[in-house]
């Protein structure tokens, strides 16, 4: 049997918060302008639809649906391709393949821009599986989409979940699966305090170096 590696993307393998967060902040200032000084400091990590309702607040529910489709056409569009890889990502997930391991990602991230920036990689052949909230509406967390489409699928001599924020921790734990902290990405100011973490990395190079 294989070890499996669930990566997170956004934070994780791919630093992405600047666009995001220009995107965030662009879209806020057209639609609900007083909401800008919340758009600054949001986490980037949960669904579009999340984040979306979490920046409009109650008083401006009724745009949420604008606010998505003017964010998806100006990321997509104008700022996708400027996200760039941590340091040591395609030389992790090379180190990890040549191993014979099986590399999956279980991302809250859109599936159409996630496939993107792994074919602008040329990251298409590491990974066996790639899992996108949305690709799976039928879930109501990335916990059910591990547990569902990739624990329940076969066994595995180790399973690891690497990502970087209190959504991924809970993932792992709830599954049973040993989680490593990414701590270079965005989850740092996060209450950890209910989260088990087996071992915390400052670099993905840190992977190569233990396991």
């Amino acid at each position: 049997m294989s070890r499996l590696w669930i990566f997170d993307f956004d934070g994780t393998l791919v630093d992405s918060e600047p666009g995001i967060k220009k995107c965030y902040l662009n879209v806020t200032e057209k639609l609900a302008p007083s909401r800008v000084s919340f758009a600054e400091n949001i986490l980037i990590g949960p669904t579009l639809l999340e984040t979306a309702s979490l920046i409009l607040d109650n008083k401006n529910k009724e745009l949420v649906t604008k606010f998505i489709e003017l964010f998806t056409q100006e990321y997509d569009q104008k700022i996708l391709l400027q996200t760039k890889p941590y340091k040591y990502a395609t030389e992790v997930l090379s180190y990890l393949k040549n191993k014979n391991d099986e590399i999956v990602i279980a991302t809250n991230k859109r599936g159409n821009p996630t496939r993107k920036l792994i074919n602008f990689f040329g990251w298409d052949h590491f990974f066996n599986w790639i899992g996108c909230m949305d690709d799976f509406k039928n879930y109501k967390n990335k916990s059910d989409l591990v547990k569902n489409e990739i624990i329940n699928k076969r066994e595995y001599e180790a399973i690891y979940f690497v990502g970087d924020t209190v959504n991924d921790g809970i993932t792992a734990n709830e599954n049973n699966i040993p989680f490593i902290f990414a701590k270079f990405g965005y989850g740092k100011k996060q209450d950890w305090s209910k989260i088990e973490i087996t071992r915390t990395i400052s670099s993905l190079k840190d992977i190569k170096k233990n396991y």
